[in-house]
């Protein structure tokens, strides 16, 4: 089973229209304002640490996004502990593969994952470079 530990979480406003899915990457949309994640390539601003469905922001709930620390993060596949891991334009994370484009986003340190949508514990590198 997946953990987290957070050094810091941050509360933000959610894009409008902009549904977020728990422990998916998101990204800066605006200044302290955050959106799902589109592409490979994507600058993290973090993790959603709770969903927030499109009724639930326009009644004012925003994200509480976990931008340093260990992070639960969903897999979209195998991932072994220690292994570095990239960004999918769902939001999920992919075992690191060289030269893919991918942005890096951390680590695996705990709960390996051996399925697509298994979630592992994941140390946040939020200055990822690209694959």
């Amino acid at each position: 089973m997946a953990w987290g530990n957070f050094m810091l979480d941050i509360g933000m406003d959610v894009a409008s229209g902009q549904a977020l899915t728990k422990f998916y990457a998101v990204k800066y949309s605006a200044a302290e304002q955050v959106t799902p994640v589109t592409a490979i390539t994507d600058v993290i601003a973090g993790f959603a640490q709770f969903g927030v469905t499109t009724n639930e922001i326009t009644r004012g709930k925003g994200c509480s996004c976990r931008v340093h620390g260990v992070t639960e993060a969903v897999a979209n596949g195998a991932i072994a502990v220690g292994a570095l891991v990239t960004l999918e334009t769902t939001g999920q994370v992919s075992n690191y593969v060289a030269a893919s484009g991918k942005r890096i986003v951390g680590k695996c340190v705990g709960s390996p994952a051996t399925n697509a949508g298994d979630r592992i514990s994941l140390l946040i590198n939020p200055y990822g470079t690209l694959a």
